[in-house]
């Protein structure tokens, strides 16, 4: 069972994760190079995917 804490503490993660992903879209977004827009993808996808897998590595599996 996860606790109100262990919520809590996902909660501020994608908080985080919102905040520089709208942040570095912004940036991306003024630049407007094609090599930008595709390494902000990229790197994205690989944020996003890495945070997913170590939330749930902590998450214990039920038997």
């Amino acid at each position: 069972m996860t606790g109100p804490k262990s919520t809590r503490s996902k909660d501020l993660w994608t908080a985080a994760l919102t905040a520089v992903f709208l942040a570095t879209l912004a940036v991306v977004y003024l630049l407007d190079e094609p090599t930008l827009w595709l390494a902000w993808a990229v790197l994205t996808v690989v944020a996003s995917g890495t945070v997913m897998v170590l939330f749930n590595r902590a998450t214990p599996q039920e038997p």
